[in-house]
């Protein structure tokens, strides 16, 4: 198994990067550019240190539970323009407004995402943790309660989080009193994204590629979160990039529906790998037959 250092690794993003965007302008699918996502326009906004208000947060959150457990191309077409936004779910939410979420009845708002065929399996049991459901408060009062308690709910995740974002994500994901129902770490990690934080959100497609199997930044097979975390840290700094899109270069060009260069046959989808275009095979640690008989034809 070869151990690939930080550098090569580097070079290979980068050239993915080329790689994608040549993919999307080929076939006029610029929306997919980073610089079109909700993530690097929240990122962007709290760079020129703009507030976000406790209906932003509430939005993130929702957005990242809409984005686990289905595929993206069901979200995807809710996502209007170059900004990212999805309008039509934010008006099932009433535009986020706290007072008027409070009031709703889970499966009501249950009903309608299956309306838009964004529902998962985990749909009903997120609509309850965001509302509440008599027996535990709701990620939108508990919310609105730190935004009255503190100057933001920024300020408060300065407190708890002491600057460090994996620190953060264990504060909001792991059993505690700052604990966010329904989120654990990738959707957690997802959520502060969705507010700006310029952070790696490190799913199965990304901790498979960077694992001993594939590009060998790891000794396991599958990275763990905080070690992916901190390997596309440092990929970031050496490319000058934020670390969200290094991230969603890596996530994209594994992605069904984007890249689809390394991709892993799921429930989802039965697409196979196309090791022979893939632009990391010449460091890639795969003894998979597919891939092997691909490069020998």
């Amino acid at each position: 198994m070869n151990c690939n250092s930080i550098e090569t690794i580097s070079k290979k993003v980068a050239d993915m990067d080329e790689y994608l965007r040549k993919l999307y302008y080929e076939n006029k699918l610029c929306k997919k550019l980073w610089e079109n996502t909700h993530i690097y326009h929240q990122i962007e906004k709290r760079k020129r240190q703009e507030q976000f208000n406790v209906e932003d947060h509430i939005r993130a959150v929702v957005y990242s539970m809409l984005s686990a457990g289905i595929q993206w191309n069901r979200v995807e077409k809710y996502i209007e323009g170059c900004s990212g936004e999805m309008p039509l779910v934010d008006k099932v939410f009433y535009n986020y407004c706290p007072e008027y979420i409070e009031k709703c009845n889970p499966n009501e708002l249950l009903d309608k995402i299956k309306e838009m065929g964004l529902a998962s399996i985990s749909t009903r049991k997120q609509m309850e943790a965001l509302i509440g459901n008599g027996c535990e408060t709701g990620i939108v009062k508990i919310m609105v309660e730190w935004g009255k308690k503190h100057k933001s709910i920024d300020d408060f995740y300065k407190d708890i989080g002491r600057d460090n974002h994996c620190t953060l994500i264990k504060q909001l994901s792991s059993n505690g009193e700052n604990k966010l129902r329904q989120l654990g770490p990738a959707l957690t990690a997802e959520y502060l994204r969705n507010v700006g934080y310029d952070l790696a959100k490190p799913d199965r497609h990304i901790r498979r590629i960077l694992g001993s199997d594939y590009l060998g930044c790891s000794e396991s097979k599958e990275t763990q979160f905080d070690e992916a975390m901190e390997i596309i840290y440092k990929i970031a700094e050496k490319l000058e990039k934020s670390v969200a899109e290094v991230d969603y270069i890596i996530w994209s060009y594994c992605a069904d529906g984007f890249g689809e260069i390394c991709v892993k046959p799921s429930r989802y989808s039965r697409k196979e790998p196309k090791c022979v275009k893939c632009v990391a095979r010449d460091i890639c640690n795969i003894n998979d037959d597919f891939g092997l008989n691909q490069l020998q034809h």
